[in-house]
């Protein structure tokens, strides 16, 4: 009778357990940001300054409203690592600045 409440409480506690780790593990998350190697296909504007950028990802076209100091840097074909969160851009660090200044080999962290 009393093994019963012991197996019990601990299968009680094992779920509690398991319960805070995956409350706790939801904000430790890179808050739902992607990072995929992706090439520029397009920049657009509406003479207004607000630009939209076409990128090539994984065989898809993905857009997103992009800052227009990052816009006039971007040139179509380039290759780079592009990140966002849902449908908002975060950034896009073109291929050759992953390689620079730690030498040969060696990627720079990006973040």
């Amino acid at each position: 009778m009393k093994w019963m409440l012991i197996v019990s409480g601990l299968l009680a506690a094992c779920a509690a357990f398991a319960l805070l780790r995956a409350w706790a593990g939801k904000g430790k998350s890179n808050k739902g940001e992607v990072s995929l190697m992706a090439t520029v296909k397009r920049i657009l504007t509406n003479g207004e300054g607000q630009y939209r950028g076409v990128f090539i990802a994984r065989g898809q076209e993905v857009e997103f409203a992009i800052p227009a100091h990052i816009a006039r840097q971007l040139q179509p074909g380039e290759r780079g690592v592009l990140t966002y969160r849902g449908g908002e851009f975060v950034y896009f660090v073109p291929r050759q600045q992953l390689f620079e200044a730690e030498g040969e080999g060696q990627l720079r962290a990006v973040s």
